[in-house]
């Protein structure tokens, strides 16, 4: 199975190549030859990531291709995508990461991840609406959810449901008072 920095780095190709593709798809829209060379060069990074096992390096050469494109004939164009901040590339390359694991993952494994994920939900919205609920408390629900979520992404099911389990303890302790909120 592939390794979750494998994943990690072909999602961020992936993300890069879509808005940089989407962008030039845009700009050649009305040129037959521009838009046959981006579907080649898109075609081309395809068949890396599709090759067993993908070939970062090619596809990164193919998006390479495409951002020397861009910035020789439309460095000045208002809509020219420009890089995501550090925080908004990360969250945005694990969605792409998500969907790459997800898809590497056995069904019955995904179909157990469904349902970790939905009780997830469930339990946490419950817990949330509990009334009188004290700043702090409702802060580490929110925090040993977002531990759940992040061993869901991982794909490691028993600490998910572990700290599910963590959580409906911290949401049963008694509301105390608390200034923050």
């Amino acid at each position: 199975m592939t390794g979750l920095y494998e994943i990690w780095q072909r999602a961020e190709v992936s993300r890069r190549l879509d808005v940089l593709s989407g962008f030039i798809a845009m700009c050649v829209a009305g040129d037959g030859d521009a838009r046959r060379r981006l579907a080649q060069l898109v075609a081309g990074a395809d068949a890396a990531f599709s090759a067993s096992p993908p070939d970062l390096v090619v596809a990164s050469e193919y998006l390479d291709e495409l951002g020397c494109w861009a910035d020789t004939e439309w460095a000045d164009h208002p809509c020219r995508p420009v890089e995501a901040r550090p925080d908004e590339a990360d969250r945005q390359t694990r969605d792409y990461a998500k969907d790459l694991r997800h898809a590497a993952l056995p069904v019955g494994v995904r179909d157990e991840m469904g349902r970790i994920e939905l009780s997830l939900e469930v339990r946490f919205l419950a817990l949330c609406r509990q009334p009188g609920l004290g700043c702090h408390i409702r802060q580490d629900l929110f925090y040993v959810a977002g531990r759940a979520a992040m061993a869901l992404d991982l794909g490691h099911l028993e600490a998910a449901e572990r700290e599910i389990r963590r959580m409906e303890q911290v949401g049963s302790v008694e509301p105390r008072q608390s200034r923050c909120c």
